[in-house]
């Protein structure tokens, strides 16, 4: 017989983990700098990176010592602060002192002498903590009589509570948001015990629509153009086509081209710099930047590092006895692969443009600070992890 002793707790510090923020920091203000001698920027972004960056470890040093499990007591304040905030984006912008378009779009608070903040980046933590809390309250509650029903239920509270923000974010207009909350529930939904029927069916609609879509494009584009295309607004329509026609719309896919080019260039080994203009090289193209500079091997040392982040992600996970602390960890690395395969995907010419940033290598205070805090609750999911012993009793 197996008996349960009382938990220990042995806080720790991931120090692998802070090891390889602190390596990103290095990788990305150095592209960053050399992004900056494309003759398209005159700021200094990689001294600002730099300070954002020691903003966001000590934001991650503060969070990973606040208890995890205490979010299940403060998820609605948290949901409710990030709904507010995009209430009011919406309601103010566009507006060229509060709220300005950039891009199409009204997605960023103007904050005097700070810069750009962005609040569905916060939200989208804040969304991975409310479903974890209600995912695990939920299995809590039907541990002893789980049935499709029940998921079900599950599947209209999460349904309830990603509406509001899905149709906040798609006013802006942000595809690409959306587009992330939907691969955060994914991946919830995945470690959440949920019946596969029922996940295939969500995971698999999505799949076969989009993949119809693609096939039809290019084997029936007419009937595209007139029947699909048509009902679509005029950006999202140019998105479309330069991604999967760039070569016959070259204004559309004039970013998607360059940073093609841009990759191809650098080869095995990379240019001694970056030949290719690059439009936004210092954000969304920052992984063209790399892969032209340092060829194959940089941006492979690149998605090496991005393996070895979401790898300790999941560890930590993996060894946590408290389901809660398994579901944030569980949303976090949907958040993040999506971002990743987004961002480097759109890089290849293999995914449409969605204004995703690189995690962790784009610049940006707002991404790297919302990024660091969403580190700092994975750390303290493993600082605050009880440990358990077990021995072994005779019957």
């Amino acid at each position: 017989m197996v008996s349960l002793h009382n938990p220990i707790n042995e806080k720790q510090y991931d120090i692998n983990m802070f090891f390889v923020m602190f390596l990103f920091g290095v990788v990305s203000c150095f592209y960053i700098y050399h992004a900056q001698q494309m003759g398209q920027y005159e700021a200094t972004f990689h001294t600002s990176q730099m300070m954002y960056y020691v903003l966001g470890f000590g934001v991650a040093f503060a969070v990973l010592h606040f208890d995890f499990e205490y979010y299940m007591n403060i998820h609605w304040f948290l949901y409710g602060v990030g709904l507010f905030s995009l209430v009011l984006l919406d309601v103010i912008g566009p507006n060229e002192t509060f709220a300005p378009m950039q891009n199409g779009a009204v997605s960023w608070f103007a904050v005097p002498k700070i810069g750009t903040v962005q609040p569905s980046e916060i939200m989208r933590i804040f969304l991975v903590i409310t479903l974890s809390a209600i995912i695990y309250r939920h299995n809590s509650r039907h541990r002893e009589d789980r049935s499709i029903q029940t998921d079900l239920w599950l599947l209209l509270k999460i349904g309830v509570l990603i509406a509001p923000v899905v149709f906040l974010i798609y006013r802006q207009p942000d595809m690409g948001s959306i587009m992330l909350i939907g691969a955060i529930v994914t991946a919830l939904l995945i470690v959440s015990g949920m019946s596969y029927r029922i996940l295939t069916v969500l995971i698999g609609v999505p799949i076969t629509a989009g993949l119809a879509f693609v096939f039809a494009f290019y084997q029936f584009p007419e009937w595209v153009g007139r029947n699909l295309l048509s009902n679509l607004p005029g950006y999202q329509v140019a998105r479309i086509n330069g991604w999967l026609n760039p070569f016959e719309h070259v204004d559309a896919g004039y970013q998607v081209l360059q940073a093609m080019t841009a990759i191809g260039s650098g080869q095995l080994y990379g240019n001694s710099g970056t030949s290719v203009y690059i439009p936004e090289a210092h954000t969304d193209f920052i992984f063209a930047v790399i892969s032209s500079m340092h060829g194959f091997l940089g941006g492979a040392f690149v998605i090496t590092l991005y393996f070895v982040l979401l790898y300790q992600i999941l560890m930590t996970g993996l060894r946590c006895h408290n389901a809660f602390g398994k579901y944030l960890c569980a949303g976090l690395i949907g958040m993040f692969a999506f971002q990743i395969f987004q961002n480097i995907g759109m890089g290849l010419g293999l995914l449409p443009v969605t204004g995703f940033t690189l995690p962790l290598l784009s610049y940006g205070g707002s991404s790297i600070v919302a990024t660091m805090f969403a580190l700092g609750i994975v750390m303290s999911v493993r600082y605050h992890s009880k440990t358990y012993f077990f021995e072994q009793q005779k019957e």
